[in-house]
């Protein structure tokens, strides 16, 4: 009997950590330091580069996390999605805003779905 209420309360503990565990793209939440590391990585940003993209991420972070707040506001958050990609277009060379782009087309980038959004509109 003992051993089976043992066995009962590591089999919830471990629910409960397994649980506790899960978050955003496999198991793990993509922070904005991970995207710009992926994106030094594929643009070969420089250091000036990273600090301005840095606050871009930030900004576009905050406005993902108010679009999923409040879906109502989806026209304003596009058009404020549309502000952050001429930021980066202002930030990256052409050939690296061309590359961004271009996994914004295949679906790679962060910003995919927003960027395929901004086009049909155009």
């Amino acid at each position: 009997m003992k051993k089976l209420i043992v066995i009962a309360l590591l089999a919830i503990s471990i629910t409960g950590f397994a649980q506790e565990g899960k978050k955003k793209k496999g198991g793990h939440e993509v922070t904005t330091e991970m995207k710009l590391k992926k994106m030094t990585e594929e643009l070969s940003l420089n250091a000036d580069q990273q600090k301005q993209m840095a606050v871009v991420l930030e900004e576009q972070s905050a406005i993902m996390k108010a679009s999923k707040e409040n879906p109502d506001n989806k026209e304003e958050n596009r058009g404020k999605m549309k502000e952050v990609s001429k930021k980066v277009k202002g930030i990256l060379t052409p050939e690296q805003f061309e590359k961004w782009s271009a996994n914004a087309k295949k679906g790679k980038g962060d910003h995919a779905k927003k960027e395929k959004a901004t086009e049909s509109e155009e």
